[in-house]
């Protein structure tokens, strides 16, 4: 599976070097590999992927949901803004919302998670950007068992951080780099991979590593294409 995954990457790099069109230029990224960045989408955008959407309220504020997750019953939405950018430095924070309800003969359960998160993007070089970012998650829910007569409620925690590089080889074409740590299962997670962005269309092709504690690390691909264009 790797060597697939490194041999389409290389094919789509080339594919994309013969594209003339710009897709990145004045329309900074709102995620890297897979942690945030500090910037939001413009005013009026939208982004449609397999199931996410977003859209710039203002240069500043964008808000998303994800409707495949409806399709399971989990509810969700989320929100970030952009709270300072001087263009060498931004600052950025969010929160996302999940809400799942299960109810069936005898079971009614439901689960809730809320995770408020910063990220924080500074220019270390003339085409590269170090993305920062740590998120703190809430987690709660609760179970009726009707035949057993049993009743359960729990709540946790959660927190993680992430450094991203983001280097932009072209208008249309960057590497991405992330490393991060997940202090609630104590495991690394790492990986890299590119994104290509023409006018409208983009596609993001990578592969990560994780290692939680006391469970088999694995390795996994990072595949996302949407599309990002003014309403």
């Amino acid at each position: 599976m790797f060597k697939s995954i490194v041999t389409i990457l290389v094919l789509f790099f080339l594919a994309s070097s013969t594209i003339a069109q710009e897709g990145f230029k004045d329309r900074p990224i709102t995620n890297n590999l897979y942690g945030p960045t500090a910037y939001t989408l413009n005013k009026g955008e939208f982004t449609v992927g397999i199931g996410s959407i977003g859209f710039g309220i203002t240069d500043e504020v964008q808000v998303g949901t994800n409707i495949l997750l409806f399709l399971f019953q989990i509810s969700n939405a989320d929100v970030k803004i952009n709270f300072s950018n001087s263009g060498t430095t931004a600052f950025g924070g969010g929160v996302k919302w999940y809400n799942f309800d299960l109810d069936v003969i005898d079971l009614d359960a439901s689960f809730t998670s809320i995770s408020p998160y910063i990220a924080l993007t500074n220019k270390v070089g003339e085409k590269t950007l170090l993305h920062l970012s740590g998120q703190i998650s809430f987690f709660s829910g609760d179970a009726d068992i009707d035949d057993a007569e049993v009743e359960a409620e729990s709540s946790s925690t959660g927190t993680s951080f992430t450094a991203g590089l983001e280097h932009s080889y072209s208008n249309k074409t960057k590497f991405l780099f992330d490393a991060g740590y997940d202090m609630t299962f104590e495991g690394l997670k790492m990986g890299g991979g590119v994104l290509f962005g023409w006018t409208k269309f983009r596609l993001k092709l990578g592969i990560s590593y994780y290692n939680p504690k006391d469970v088999d690390d694995f390795t996994f691909p990072n595949v996302g294409l949407w599309w990002r264009f003014k309403g």
